[in-house]
């Protein structure tokens, strides 16, 4: 059987899809690292600094999402169906979050808490996505990890504690995955040929 590299499979499937796009899409983890940083760094040390009214590790969420948004615009997956289910996610997590904002009262927690756990869904396609092609452990870990933040915030599980001790952890996590996905090469085969040859113009 004719052997492959992602390259050519990627021009038989009549994608565009340049090396550009797999440095972006690289870029967007590296942001998500840094906020994922910036928030539990100081949601475990200072939590209670304001910056404009709000708790100052909210700025590191914004960035970690932005870095979500950037990674889910510029996947690489050979069904198109999946990445619009990540897609859908992340911009329904965007949406739902801003929603929060102009809500008030004890309902604007949770839909707050939502909206990141749309937008966390959308992250858990993405390690999901590399761990089935490159059985990066740290992508299966956060992969249970992220709903289960989701989880004890919405229902108020936990405390303070355990939530720094969840963030911590999926920030290490998150960039040892990192550390891996950049030491590859640009536009690296899955491993073991898990990755079907796909159709013409299936994305």
């Amino acid at each position: 059987m004719e052997e492959f590299t992602l390259e050519q499979q990627i021009a038989l499937a009549g994608i565009y899809y340049p090396r550009s796009y797999d440095i972006t899409y690289r870029a967007g983890w590296i942001i998500q690292c840094i906020g994922a940083f910036i928030f539990s760094g100081i949601y475990i040390f200072r939590p209670e600094i304001p910056i404009f009214a709000i708790p100052a590790y909210i700025i590191g969420l914004i960035i970690f999402e932005t870095g979500i948004a950037i990674s889910a615009l510029f996947l690489l997956v050979w069904k198109a169906e999946i990445k619009r289910f990540i897609l859908w996610c992340v911009f329904a997590g965007i949406v739902t979050q801003i929603l929060s904002i102009i809500l008030k009262g004890p309902i604007q927690h949770s839909i707050f808490v939502i909206g990141v756990g749309m937008m966390l869904a959308g992250a858990n396609g993405l390690v999901g996505k590399e761990f089935y092609c490159f059985r990066f452990i740290e992508g299966l870990i956060l992969f249970v990890l992220y709903p289960i933040i989701v989880f004890i915030n919405l229902f108020y599980i936990g405390g303070h504690t355990l939530n720094a001790f969840l963030y911590g952890l999926s920030t290490i996590l998150l960039s040892s995955f990192t550390r891996k996905k950049l030491s590859q090469p640009l536009l690296k085969k899955c491993k073991g040929g898990v990755c079907v040859l796909p159709e013409s113009g299936e994305k």
